[in-house]
């Protein structure tokens, strides 16, 4: 039995974002806790592949709860929920490969990350809508919708509590609509190239 690359580097992760976090603001040593716990959490796994998916994923959680305790204290609250959101992830039904809901996943923690650190730390409870987001889309059972809908919802919502300076309450809308996948149902991502450059109709004419 080995240790996975992807599961090391989801450890890595998890401190190299916290570590200068609680450097930062020193009030926060207790959201070390919940990154123990969340290493506990990809250890006790670490003999799984996680692929890249979870593996962005997780950085993406940790990176944006890193950003809203490295700008206050206030903010360490999240790092109880990303710890919950690293559980989530990583004993999901998530694809190694699915890059996309491992992405909406990081799209919806670095908004909340940077929403709380643009109002010093308030607004930290929508990391528990950042949480509920990573655990829908994590178990969407393969499919990118719910991914690249959070990616499009928890964007827009994001920009729009960072202009207005709170306005807290969309990030519930922004799970709603990523759990729903809506706008997004749709949408295909192409699994490969047709290389039909010289390919002939079947009147014999090259195709135009």
């Amino acid at each position: 039995m080995t240790i996975k690359a992807s599961s090391a580097l989801s450890i890595l992760a998890i401190w190299v974002t916290m570590i200068p976090a609680v450097i930062a603001e020193p009030d926060a040593w207790w959201g070390l806790i919940f990154a123990l716990l969340a290493t506990l959490a990809v250890g006790a796994s670490a003999w799984r592949r996680l692929g890249t998916s979870r593996l962005l994923a997780i950085a993406g959680t940790w990176l944006g709860t890193a950003i809203a305790i490295g700008a206050s204290s206030d903010a360490t609250w999240m790092a109880v929920f990303a710890f919950l959101a690293t559980s989530a992830v990583v004993y999901s039904t998530m694809r190694r490969e699915a890059l996309a809901t491992g992405g909406g996943i990081a799209v919806a923690w670095l908004m909340a990350g940077a929403v709380v650190a643009a109002n010093d730390g308030e607004g930290a409870w929508i990391g528990i809508f950042a949480f509920l987001t990573a655990a829908v889309v994590a178990n969407s059972r393969g499919a990118a919708t719910r991914g690249l809908a959070a990616m499009l919802w928890w964007g827009i919502a994001g920009f729009v509590m960072i202009a207005a300076g709170g306005w807290y309450w969309l990030s519930i809308i922004a799970f709603g609509l990523s759990a729903a996948s809506i706008g997004i149902s749709e949408f295909r991502i192409p699994r490969k190239i047709e290389w039909d450059l010289f390919e002939r109709d079947d009147d014999g004419e090259a195709v135009r």
